[in-house]
Order: C-alpha cells, then structure tokens, then sequence
C-alpha cells in the first residue's frame, strides 16, 4: 500500500468512528482533540505524508478500533506506529 492509499483508508476509518480529520497549518504536532465536544484529528499540513499517516494511526489507536472491521495491512501499520513511539517516550 502506497501513503496515500494508507492516509485514505485511516481517513476513512476515523469517518467510520465520526471523528472528522482537518488539515491545518501551524507550529503543532497534530493527534486528537477535541473541539465544541466533537473529536477531531487535526494533522499538520506542513508535514509529509508519512508523518500524517503516522499522526491518524496514533489518534486511531487512542480512541479504539476494536468496534470496526480494520484491514490487517492497516492494523499492522497503526500497531506499528504504536510500538515505535512508545519506545521514543
């Protein structure tokens, strides 16, 4: 799977969930938030794409998927991700 394809599939696991994901410029690192009592993922547009994949599948991962059908190929790109920044904490 391509980034792209990646960022496609994770913006479309968070619709599933009704979290909206925004694209935004700023001095931040994106993730989760919530804004007027909606979760939203705000991603930094600045960033490559592989770092906004990275920031979806975080943010995925904190609010739980265990509801939805996740491809495994994505299941494994957000555990993955999970791993790899718990152990830069």
């Amino acid at each position: 799977m391509t980034q792209q394809e990646f960022y496609d599939e994770l913006k479309a696991l968070a619709a599933q969930k009704e979290i909206k994901v925004r694209l935004e410029a700023g001095n931040f690192e994106g993730g989760l938030c919530t804004v007027d009592h909606q979760q939203v993922i705000l991603i930094n547009r600045r960033h490559h794409q592989t770092r906004r994949v990275n920031v979806l599948a975080r943010a995925l991962h904190e609010v739980g998927l265990d509801d939805l059908y996740v491809k495994p190929a994505l299941r494994d790109r957000i555990d993955d991700e999970v791993a790899a920044n718990m152990s830069t904490e």
